[in-house]
């Protein structure tokens, strides 16, 4: 209960520093300051801290935000500019098919020789070619063209955030 007395009188140091402590706030403050040494410490640290920073400040040019905004322009279309057309996600989707099936193919006819050196009927070597290689590998060319659009997709709405 007196760490909660507390952190709301620091809250109310932290108001009274910035000029937004009610009339009540500010009488409540003081009484409390009277008696709690910790809440003086901490009120007498953030006047020295916030007076340290009042000295604070420096210079801008005035075509300074032109030049920030004209740089982040640019980034924005080099960024644009880097990510892959549709022509070349087209590209790679047809090649991740073909090397699959290839893949595939190769996978199915080397399944039958394999199985009679693990002494296994064919049938079963070409199920499980079918299952731990022709399946994940169709399922991956096919969600690559979604997975590339995806990522274009979203890096464009990044780059209009900018």
């Amino acid at each position: 209960m007196q760490t909660d007395l507390h952190n709301d009188m620091r809250q109310i140091i932290d108001k009274s520093l910035v000029g937004e402590a009610s009339l009540q706030e500010q009488q409540t403050l003081r009484k409390h300051l009277l008696a709690c040494d910790a809440c003086q410490k901490y009120a007498s640290d953030s006047r020295r801290a916030v007076a340290g920073l009042g000295g604070f400040s420096f210079a801008a040019s005035p075509d300074l935000q032109e030049k920030v905004f004209a740089a982040l322009a640019q980034r924005a279309q080099h960024l644009e500019a880097a990510q892959p057309g549709r022509r070349r996600i087209v590209r790679i989707c047809i090649v991740a098919l073909l090397l699959t099936v290839v893949g595939s193919l190769a996978a199915l006819h080397l399944g039958g020789p394999l199985a009679g050196l693990f002494n296994l009927q064919p049938s079963a070597a070409q199920a499980g070619v079918l299952a731990l290689w022709v399946l994940p590998s169709l399922c991956f060319s096919l969600l690559l063209p979604l997975v590339l659009l995806l990522s274009a997709r979203s890096a464009k709405t990044k780059g209009s955030a900018l």
